[in-house]
């Protein structure tokens, strides 16, 4: 079959029309036999079933198409114009959509219980947390316990069989609960405000420690605690290695009203770097003599009589290669006679160092008080005038191991201390010396072994100690835990 020429130019318009459609439909009808010829490639897709929508209507048969009758390739035609550079769409980065939150308490529930339910209610609202009441600020709770087996051999003077005073040896064995501290620190929610308390329940239950303080650097602390004074006044027992402070520190606090606890006001600061400096100057309550008896002497806190039952108290610290060095002062409230009180003077100096080595640790206390005293001896001429008196103490203990909280160790440890009543009365010192052992679990526990002696020249005041013999030797064994 021929392809149709051109058409003459005197066919009318109509005949034109219907000459370009039948040329029309036999190109195309050549094109689509050609293409229906060629074998598809053997990795070309497979058509999907195209889905078919479900109509209420009869679908009507396929209507047979005849194929075109063949006819010769169409003239190559030139390949279109490439279309001009169009700029690419803006990109629009991805929107990452967070994650839903997680449920604040999930509870699974029993198996084929609805949450709905009552007893899917009942299983959620068991597990649910407490309610948060706030933050009330930490509180840390502390303790220690001393347990105490004392072999005493003393001179005492007793009243004899004839009614007479007589002296007589006694030896004596003792078994004790030395001591059982409680303690409780607060810390508020203002990281400037804090509080402590700390009772002995050991006998009858006493108040050692109760006080409120706010600040850190700079600070003010108001209640009941240590007057500032010599460092192993106000070290605590539990660091000290001595299984008690001794002789000389009785005389000191209980006999002379130096240092000791008293209700007060302090204001102190600690600071930072160098030398580390520290200052506390404070007021506390004084006491008055209530009673005195051989070996005890009872005092009671002044209450309502004076304008000047307070005692002046300061320290100063500093730190020089890893030694403590401090001067103290105190215009203390004393008591020579029952219901009777006035000021006196006391000051001292004292030095600390503790330090800890590879394989132990060494810690040397040393201190030297001196100050005023309302005991004078009975024979000394112009009793009306006051004794200077004058003490010092050295304590030192090197252990092996203990290097870390709860190591095992051992302290071998020496303590030394002598009293001058007064400086103008020669043969009065009282002396005092102790030797022991500790073993045990650095800072944990321990167990003591210690020997003592005290003793006391002719001139010894018979004030002190209410005509109650000084001499006398002890073989000390105690054990001791802290919390």
């Amino acid at each position: 079959m021929q392809t149709p020429t051109r058409p003459p130019a005197r066919m009318s318009v109509v005949g034109q029309e219907y000459w370009l459609m039948a040329s029309s439909l036999l190109f195309l009808g050549a094109t689509a036999g050609k293409v229906a010829a060629q074998p598809l490639p053997a990795d070309a897709p497979v058509p999907a079933e195209a889905e078919r929508v479900p109509t209420d209507e009869a679908e009507a048969p396929p209507v047979p198409v005849s194929p075109p009758p063949p006819t010769a390739p169409p003239a190559p035609t030139p390949p279109p114009a490439a279309p001009p550079p169009t700029a690419p769409p803006p990109t629009t980065p991805p929107t990452t959509v967070p994650p839903p939150p997680p449920a604040a308490h999930e509870v699974p529930l029993p198996e084929g219980t609805a949450p709905d339910s009552p007893a899917g209610a009942e299983a959620v609202s068991a597990d649910l947390p407490a309610p948060e009441l706030g933050d009330a600020g930490s509180f840390q709770i502390k303790g220690r316990v001393f347990v105490l087996a004392e072999l005493d051999h003393r001179r005492e003077e007793v009243v004899g069989d004839s009614g007479n005073i007589e002296s007589r040896e006694i030896t004596s064995l003792d078994l004790s609960l030395a001591s059982a501290r409680a303690g409780l620190e607060y810390q508020s929610p203002l990281p400037w405000l804090s509080a402590e308390l700390e009772l002995e329940v050991a006998g009858d239950p006493e108040v050692k420690d109760a006080y409120l303080q706010a600040g850190k650097r700079l600070f003010a602390r108001a209640g009941q605690f240590k007057m500032p004074s010599a460092r192993l006044e106000l070290e605590s027992s539990w660091k000290l290695p001595l299984v008690r402070r001794g002789f000389v520190h009785d005389l000191l606090v209980d006999w002379l009203d130096v240092a000791g606890r008293h209700p007060g006001l302090m204001l102190g600061y600690r600071g930072k770097g160098g030398v580390k400096p520290r200052f506390t100057l404070g007021a506390f309550q004084g006491t008055v003599l209530q009673e005195v008896a051989p070996g005890d002497r009872d005092v009671a806190l002044i209450e309502k009589t004076s304008l000047e039952a307070q005692s002046i108290a300061a320290r100063a610290e500093l730190e020089i290669f890893d030694v403590e060095v401090a001067g103290w002062y105190e215009h203390r409230v004393g008591s020579p006679d029952l219901g009777e009180t006035q000021h006196y003077e006391s000051f001292g100096l004292d030095a600390k160092y503790d330090q800890t080595f590879e394989s132990g640790g060494l810690r040397i206390w040393l201190d030297g008080t001196a100050g005023e005293s309302f005991y004078v001896h009975e024979d000394k001429p112009g009793q009306d005038e006051e004794a200077v008196f004058v003490a010092t103490r050295a304590l030192v203990g090197y252990r092996f191991g203990g290097t870390a909280l709860g190591t095992p160790y051992l302290e071998p440890f020496g303590y030394f201390a002598a009293l001058d009543p007064d400086t103008e009365v020669v043969s009065d010192f009282a002396l005092e010396a102790a030797l022991g052992l500790n073993v045990g679990f650095w800072d944990r526990a321990r167990l003591t072994l210690q020997g003592e002696l005290n003793a006391a020249q002719r001139n010894f005041p018979s004030g002190y100690l209410d005509q109650q013999e000084p001499d006398r030797r002890g073989l000390l064994l105690q054990a001791g835990a802290r919390f």
